[in-house]
């Protein structure tokens, strides 16, 4: 009988199934493949623990270090032949095992189904139950209360097993040990205070400063596996390509009672106070966990072109093309006037588009830092110019600069922001750290240019979405999207969140204050009562 292991956990009010992405591709699609072993002699729980027992990540999911106890293991058992070795001579030790392990050994397709879901188990695992790794799993495990089997009928030989873990996002799932994950603000004062201790302290460590200007490059985390927590109602609705065996309609069935189960185990556990008061730190933190987690993906799965790496940018993803002729199809594209498009080169062929289309475009000038927009009229433009007024220098050269007053004559329709990550549920979006999306929402809403009609649109790949982003990590001063447009399909959001109405003084550091002059102008229109403040 084959058995499943389904870690699941309770986010909001989905559980989610931890799959293992082989990144095989087939007919240009790729495959998921769940973890399948076959069940001992031993018992489905022992099956279980030996399943656990042979991925690291499984083992980090329930806080068991699993290399260092491979390790000592190692050790004990290399002291332990040494000293026989050294006292008994081999034939003699020899008989001394076979005597001292009676139990039978697995048959060969046990053997071999173990070692095809993970060619680091160790053989000692599959005989020894004095296992200490085994004993820690099964402790950690608690059978009786955290684990449910479920049986896909009479007829079938595959079993699913579910269990209740304490991991509650995919993001935090994926960064198990990967945590060194710092923003771009966050690693450069690390590394700025680090070095000035060192000059404060000892002034011939100035060797072995580490300068500050490659602080922001953000490098490939190099993965043996990428794991990747897939939410069972997207298997259910057929919303990802899986493997043959979750296509069953027995299996379907199954994850439906392992969604009950699960929510009925966490509705009294939900502490909502305590999700609430998550500090700012750990949404920083988690912010750069989701970022790491897609730049990883998006670069094993070569889903992004030019510029390369990706790691600290807003992807340029395959097929923007594509996601930016579908745009051009919805109503809101069409009804509007004005369009505010973002300067990343993904969205580089949808700004040509909109200005193909006769739309007026409003698009950032690089880091805020002379004016607020450069706006480009198509009427003003030559046919053979409008491809060159889209790419950023083309913005600049063509366009007219719009400063800050100048956007009380402008009514915006459509923005399409850049995002690294998104929800396509709640609408949650977390571009590449810096927050200038965000920024330029609110000075454009504290200035009267959008309100709350005005559609939010962002353009991504795929493989950006991931459907689990907690509804606290969207602070105040974030950018919540309307539509998420991807080379495949529309997605309308939920939305749950509030747009930022103004600036967040509070908020922003004090380095943007210094060097983006838009900041200090609509300070100072504060000051003077010439804008509201709220």
């Amino acid at each position: 009988m084959k058995l499943m292991l389904f870690p699941v956990t309770m986010v909001e009010e989905f559980p989610h199934v931890l799959l293992h992405y082989n990144f095989s591709l087939k007919k240009d699609r790729y495959f998921l493949s769940p973890y399948e072993v076959e069940i001992s002699k031993h018992g489905s729980q022992r099956a279980v623990c030996e399943v656990i027992s042979s991925s690291d990540f499984l083992c980090a999911l329930l806080d068991i270090d699993r290399p260092a106890i491979m390790k000592q293991n190692s050790s004990n058992i290399t002291s332990t032949d040494s000293t026989t070795a050294t006292e008994t001579p081999p034939p003699t030790t020899a008989a001394a095992a076979v005597k001292a392990d009676s139990s039978p050994l697995p048959n060969n397709e046990e053997t071999s189904g173990r070692r095809a879901l993970s060619s680091s188990s160790s053989p000692s695992m599959n005989t020894n139950s004095n296992d200490p790794l085994l004993a820690m799993i099964q402790q950690r495990l608690d059978f009786k209360h955290r684990c449910m089997f479920y049986s896909t009928g009479p007829m079938s030989n595959l079993c699913v097993c579910a269990l209740d873990v304490d991991y509650h996002s995919s993001v935090i799932c994926n960064a198990i040990g990967y945590t060194n994950l710092l923003t771009y603000d966050e690693l450069i004062t690390q590394k700025t205070t680090h070095e000035d201790n060192n000059n404060n302290n000892n002034n011939n460590n100035s060797i072995q400063r580490t300068p500050t200007k490659y602080a922001h490059k953000m490098r490939h985390q190099h993965r043996q596996h990428i794991h990747q927590w897939i939410c069972l109602r997207d298997i259910v609705d057929g919303l990802i390509t899986c493997n043959h065996s979750l296509k069953n309609k027995i299996i379907m069935e199954t994850f439906s009672k392992m969604i009950l189960w699960v929510k009925q185990r966490n509705e009294p556990k939900v502490d909502k106070s305590e999700s609430l008061t998550m500090t700012t730190t750990n949404i920083k933190l988690f912010k750069a966990r989701a970022r790491q987690l897609i730049w990883d993906l998006m670069a094993t799965k070569t889903e992004v072109r030019f510029p390369l790496p990706v790691h600290g940018r807003i992807p340029n993803f395959r097929y923007c093309e594509v996601a930016a002729e579908n745009v051009t199809s919805l109503d809101c594209f069409k009804r509007a006037h004005v369009i505010k498009i973002n300067p990343s080169l993904a969205q580089e062929s949808l700004r040509y588009l909109a200005l193909v289309y006769n739309k007026i475009l409003l698009t950032p000038t690089p880091s805020l830092d002379s004016a607020l927009f450069y706006k480009l009229e198509p009427k003003f433009l030559r046919r053979h110019q409008l491809e060159w007024a889209a790419t950023k220098a083309g913005a600049a050269e063509l366009g007219t600069v719009i400063q800050l007053q100048a956007l009380k004559q402008i009514h915006v329709d459509l923005i399409i922001v850049a995002s690294v990550v998104v929800d396509p549920i709640t609408g949650a979006r977390i571009g590449k750290g810096k927050g200038y999306g965000d920024l330029e929402y609110a000075i454009m809403s504290q200035m009267g240019c959008v309100s709350n009609k005005t559609i939010v649109m962002t353009t991504c790949h795929e493989s950006q979405l991931i459907n689990d982003i907690p509804n606290h990590i969207m602070e105040q001063h974030d950018l919540p999207v309307d539509i998420i447009v991807t080379p495949k399909r529309y997605i309308y959001t939920k939305r749950l969140f509030q747009r930022p109405k103004r600036v967040y003084w509070n908020k922003l550091d004090a380095d943007m204050m210094i060097n983006i002059p838009v900041l200090q102008e609509l300070k100072r229109l504060e000051q003077q009562n010439i804008i509201k403040s709220q």
